[in-house]
């Protein structure tokens, strides 16, 4: 297929996508102008699209304060996700997930905000589903702001500009992509069985660590070294997703240095029915902010994720967290995290 031909299937997929997603999709500018709508966004407003483009997307939001410190925080960060009310046709007012994206051209900058419908979804009997569509529809919003990331390098490429260092630039931006794309769907499928309840069953603590240093030697190998320096060999109650509460501590640490970080793991006898499992971070300075946020259980976000995972699953192994600072010469070079771990069985 020619470059031509392949840039037409791509404008006509993305087309289709775009008209018949059950989701409102707008795109607008820096200021909140709409600029573009989808077939599904008119439905629910009423209107027709040169209408639409008179006014800025807030209009149409109950909440129209929170609704422009949300769109200025998304050209801040990025990214960013919330609900809002929505104002639709005959006055009606309908809840929507909502998720927004900063897109970066080579002249010009524009957000996506992706609009869905929770109103269904916010009973009870609907909260599973609802919960794993949301990651699903997120994961989706920030792929397609990847694209335009690939698409600014196909034009340097093909405006004779690629340069050795770009190209690495790319590949190394495709493999982040890719990693956090895994990662957001595998703690989604993790919250999904934490809701079901499944029966727990034996699980060697041997296995366990070796299948999480398994999983960060193949994702995070360039940030991450982890290797097990003493092991003391004991069955735990857990399922085949306990190994992510180790992956998730560890790879929190990564927010808290730009530098790569080396992680000593140590298995202590059990004291009681409990085993500790110390995990020493070097060349991590952990803020008491930082320390906090780990712990806490807040509301679920993006950014709150992985603590909101780790900490259910803490609590589904009845796994208890301590962290604590690590000090040489009186400053502080990393931390240490112990996590005591309830022994089934000893050999």
């Amino acid at each position: 297929m020619n470059p031509e031909d392949e840039a037409i299937l791509f404008q006509e997929t993305f087309d289709i996508i775009f008209q018949n997603s059950m989701d409102m999709i707008f795109v607008v500018d820096t200021d909140g102008t709409i600029l573009d709508s989808n077939i599904q966004s008119l439905r629910y407003l009423g209107t027709t699209l040169k209408n639409l483009q008179k006014h800025k997307l807030r209009k149409f939001v109950k909440e129209s304060r929170a609704f422009k410190e949300f769109l200025d925080s998304t050209i801040l960060e990025g990214s960013k996700m919330d609900q809002f009310t929505f104002i639709t046709k005959d006055k009606k007012e309908i809840p929507f997930h909502v998720s927004a994206t900063l897109i970066k051209t080579e002249n010009s900058s524009y957000l996506v905000f992706l609009c869905r419908d929770i109103k269904d979804m916010i009973e009870v009997t609907a909260q599973r589903r609802f919960f794993f569509e949301l990651f699903q529809h997120d994961l989706l919003n920030n792929l397609h702001a990847e694209i335009g990331y690939l698409d600014f390098f196909k034009r340097l490429y093909k405006q004779e500009e690629w340069k050795g260092e770009t190209a690495e630039q790319l590949l190394e931006k495709m493999r982040e992509m890719m990693v956090r794309s895994i990662y957001l769907v595998q703690n989604a499928n993790i919250n999904l069985l934490i809701q079901e309840e499944r029966p727990l069953s034996k699980q060697k603590v041997s296995d366990i660590l070796a299948h999480s240093i398994r999983y960060l030697t193949n994702f995070f190998s360039k940030q991450i070294t982890a290797e097990i320096t003493h092991l003391e060999d004991l069955i735990v109650l857990g399922d085949e997703y306990m190994y992510r509460v180790f992956v998730n501590l560890i790879v929190r640490m990564l927010e808290y240095t730009d530098e790569k970080i080396k992680v000593e793991i140590y298995v202590t006898k059990p004291q009681s029915y409990k085993v500790n499992i110390k995990m020493h971070f070097e060349g991590v300075v952990l803020s008491t902010d930082a320390k906090t946020e780990i712990l806490e259980i807040a509301a679920l976000d993006r950014k709150k994720l992985d603590v909101a995972v780790t900490q259910n699953m803490l609590d589904r192994y009845e796994m208890r967290l301590k962290i604590e600072y690590v000090k040489r010469l009186g400053d502080v070079v990393g931390t240490r995290i112990t996590v005591s771990v309830p022994v089934f069985e000893t050999d």
